[in-house]
């Protein structure tokens, strides 16, 4: 019989039962942490092997199912019920005043990558191990040099430091999911390439700039800035209008991104 309850569909319920994928992900203890925060813990596969770090350990969790199984591994104030999504950072970070956070996650597929964009906006979150869909760690992190590049790597890779950790097969689950998976490692930039201040206006310049990722990037931006200005602005990135969004560097998008600003 599997130790494992049945997985609610709703939540996007996978449960990790790899030890490889397991021993990978929380190992090793990033350096000069207050706590672990982890998201979606579920039925505690991960969480016993994070409290070993002696540190504190908080935990974000939906499913009402766990907290008679989380609550003797991390305390039960250090249980929080809710949605990640909505959950209030600002007033978590008040309360424990902590500077130095790794957050670790199987993330739920279905909500990745809003939970990503979420969790970058947190300067406290200074580490991430996080779990994806194969698909959709390749468009955070990929080793393909030529035409790799899209709106979710610029941003990621605008506050962190990306790394690949270990491929999670289907087998690695219960139930086993229909694809395969793949958990990164993120490092905050100790000087970010742009600044948390300006994330928001930066980030609509990538839903601009990729919109059509393999179209010329010059005639889809000349629709929304006018022809002038956009030459100006390709000019002073030193960009040829007609290169294609995918195919741009990330000093590339840095560059034409700074020419907003001017």
């Amino acid at each position: 019989m599997s130790r494992f309850p049945e997985a609610n569909k709703s939540f996007g319920q996978h449960f990790l039962s790899s030890p490889h994928v397991i021993n990978k992900i929380t190992t090793p203890l990033p350096v000069g942490l207050d706590a672990i925060v982890e998201v979606g813990p579920g039925p505690a596969v991960l969480t016993p092997h994070l409290v070993k770090y002696h540190l504190p350990v908080h935990v974000l969790e939906m499913d009402q199912r766990f907290v008679e199984l989380l609550s003797p591994v991390v305390g039960e104030k250090n249980v929080h019920m809710g949605d990640a999504l909505e959950f209030d950072w600002k007033k978590f970070l008040a309360d424990h005043k902590f500077k130095s956070i790794w957050l670790v996650s199987n993330l739920p597929y279905n909500v990745s990558v809003p939970l990503t964009l979420s969790f970058l906006r947190i300067p406290e979150i200074t580490h991430m191990t996080l779990m994806y869909q194969k698909e959709v760690a390749e468009k955070i992190f990929t080793r393909e040099q030529k035409n790799s590049m899209g709106s979710l790597l610029a941003m990621c890779a605008s506050q962190f430091h990306v790394s690949h950790v270990v491929h999670a097969p289907p087998g690695a689950f219960v139930p086993p999911p229909k694809v395969d998976s793949q958990v990164l490692g993120f490092r905050r930039r100790e000087t970010p390439l742009v600044p948390l201040s300006e994330i928001d206006q930066y980030e609509k310049f990538l839903r601009l700039t990729f919109a059509q990722r393999r179209k010329q990037l010059g005639g889809i931006l000349r629709s929304e800035w006018g022809a002038e200005l956009t030459e100006k602005r390709f000019r002073d990135a030193e960009l040829p209008m007609m290169i294609r969004a995918e195919a741009l560097t990330m000093d590339q998008v840095l560059a034409l991104y700074k020419t907003t600003k001017t």
